[in-house]
């Protein structure tokens, strides 16, 4: 088992127990309790857990303080987002792999698939806390560094924990969605991320509230013919509309589900 592979099941366990014993963590995993003190030293760095004697516990005041940051806040756009949430769970299915990616439209879709039977990959910290509960979902938490003053893993350590895994659906988050700069996030260490699990993905659905559309964030992920489903609001601009049906894009409002 390589490391990355080692400390994303640490995490793993350490969402669900809260703890960890590294004299456990060795025997688990056939290795030497330096190798796993290694492991630990990188995911305190990370920011995941803090280090005690003989083990880790879970660092709750991280996602505490990320939480009262404003990241899962109540906002104006709040009910549309929870409808999307709901409306990206009914493309769920049991025994599917899913990508989730940061933000709190995405978050509103982790909360609404709780009792399926399913696998998650996710970069968003809050987002594996969400899921740290559910039974029938194995969520993978890809590592890497933490993003300032957001929830998201960026980096190396993310890209090399993308690299042997494929996703039936891939569920993206974008902050930008305007026909000359396509689809876009704030910062390009994302787009590094997101185009990754693009190419793994088998079914790439961008999923954004209405006030995203006509907009343009810092940094392009594609054009918007990079996937082939939105969810969206009622409220999406006319124009957008049209190009979607014109283009094969299959666009999911809130109006269907009202």
């Amino acid at each position: 088992m390589f490391a990355i592979e080692r400390q994303a099941r640490i995490k793993e366990i350490l969402l669900k127990e809260k703890r960890v014993d590294v004299i456990e963590l060795s025997k688990m995993f056939s290795v030497t309790e330096v190798t796993i003190r290694r492991d630990l030293d990188k995911l305190a760095r990370e920011g995941f857990l803090i280090k005690t004697y003989g083990g880790a516990v879970l660092n709750e005041k991280q996602f505490a303080a990320l939480s009262e940051s404003g990241l899962d806040a109540v906002d104006e756009t709040s009910p549309e987002k929870q409808m999307i949430g709901k409306i990206a769970a009914t493309m769920v299915e049991n025994g599917d792999a899913i990508f989730i990616s940061p933000g709190t439209t995405c978050l509103e879709i982790a909360r609404n698939i709780k009792n399926k039977r399913l696998t998650v990959v996710t970069n968003d910290i809050l987002i594996g806390y969400e899921l740290k509960d559910c039974p029938g979902i194995k969520t993978i938490i890809t590592g890497g560094d933490l993003l300032q003053s957001t929830s998201s893993l960026i980096g190396g350590f993310a890209l090399q924990a993308l690299q042997d895994i494929y996703i039936n659906k891939a569920f993206i988050g974008v902050k930008g969605i305007h026909f000359h700069s396509g689809y876009t996030v704030d910062r390009h260490e994302e787009v590094m991320v997101l185009s990754k699990v693009i190419r793994k993905s088998n079914d790439v659905i961008i999923a954004a509230d209405y006030t995203k559309f006509n907009h343009t964030a810092f940094a392009k992920l594609g054009d918007l013919h990079i996937a082939k489903k939105v969810i969206s609001n009622k409220q999406v601009p006319t124009e957008y509309k049209q190009f979607y049906f014109e283009n094969n894009i299959r666009l999911y409002t809130t109006f269907e589900f009202e």
